[in-house]
């Protein structure tokens, strides 16, 4: 009996210094995420002019989030851009992934370096980069290849045109993140049994297959980390589509977190704002949902 009170006694103080060990980082995430998100729940039910105090409306800045047609277009861009550049992201960074464990040699630490080093530059930088890149005149370094390699057909206003401005900001930010998504791939392709190579090989494997039927199977887990990851990353993006294109031309790119700043800090419509964001939280978590539905699968334990 003594035994047992003692080894209670231990599991106790156990538990009760890993709650010491959590209570850090509980508070920060109370006071970072929790407390803001229930406040901006609550802000988001009434008019707010950042004075006073707020009054209650009900569900009418939700009504007018959903019949004002510049909000619903702003929503539709981030969410394109969340998709697209969510999918280009994972795309490249399991393709690069592979790469990386393909090369598995001195070549392979270069390749990484290149690989990632989109993600460790700053985002603005990389949208004023990218505005050079993408100018519509002749200045713009992509329309001046075009023209020097004889193919001015090509040549085209990329960030005023509604059909490609979107398209653009969504590629570079998928291919910025890629980085990200290929370091989590490539620890996760590591951490596969070697003796599981051997086999495929003694069958008469290519890496192809071992790819479609081993790698790529054992690290569904990881891709779907990844990929909730970068929904919430693009959804948020602000900086990049702020840099290059403030929004514009004629709110073709605006997104959602740039209508929210310019509807709560230019308007002082702070309910207004905060029913746009909880909307987008909303969308967000669909999006991850489904597509954590599509990457579902089972759990190996090797």
């Amino acid at each position: 009996m003594k035994k047992g009170h003692k080894a209670a006694g231990v599991n106790k103080k156990i538990i009760f210094a890993g709650f010491l060990f959590m209570l850090p980082a509980f508070l920060v995430i109370l006071i970072t995420i929790l407390i803001p998100l229930v406040w901006n729940l609550y802000l988001s039910f009434c008019e707010w002019k950042g004075g006073g105090s707020a009054v209650f409306i009900g569900l009418e800045n939700y009504m007018k989030s959903f019949t004002t047609q510049g909000t619903r277009e702003a929503i539709y861009h981030s969410i394109f851009i969340g998709i697209v550049s969510t999918l280009v992201s994972v795309v490249l960074g399991v393709a690069f992934a592979l790469a990386l464990f393909r090369i598995q040699n001195k070549l392979s630490s270069v390749a990484r370096v290149i690989f990632y080093s989109p993600s460790m530059i700053p985002m603005t930088v990389l949208g004023l980069l990218f505005t050079f890149i993408f100018a519509s005149s002749d200045k713009g370094l992509l329309n001046a290849i075009l023209s020097a390699m004889g193919m001015e057909s090509l040549k085209h206003a990329w960030l005023s045109d509604k059909g490609t401005v979107l398209w653009v900001i969504a590629i570079i930010q998928g291919w910025r993140s890629s980085g990200t998504i290929m370091m989590l791939s490539y620890t996760a392709m590591l951490n596969i049994p070697a003796s599981l190579f051997e086999s495929a090989e003694l069958e008469g494997c290519g890496f192809v297959k071992k790819s479609r039927y081993i790698i790529l199977p054992l690290i569904k887990q990881t891709i779907r980390l990844a990929l909730s990851m970068t929904l919430v990353w693009a959804f948020k993006t602000y900086d990049l589509v702020w840099t290059m294109t403030q929004g514009g031309p004629a709110n073709m790119s605006m997104t959602a977190p740039i209508m929210m700043i310019k509807t709560g800090f230019s308007y002082n419509q702070y309910g207004y704002a905060a029913a746009i964001g909880m909307i987008c939280t909303v969308l967000i978590g669909i999006c991850i949902i489904i597509g954590r539905s599509l990457l579902r699968g089972e759990n190996y334990e090797y």
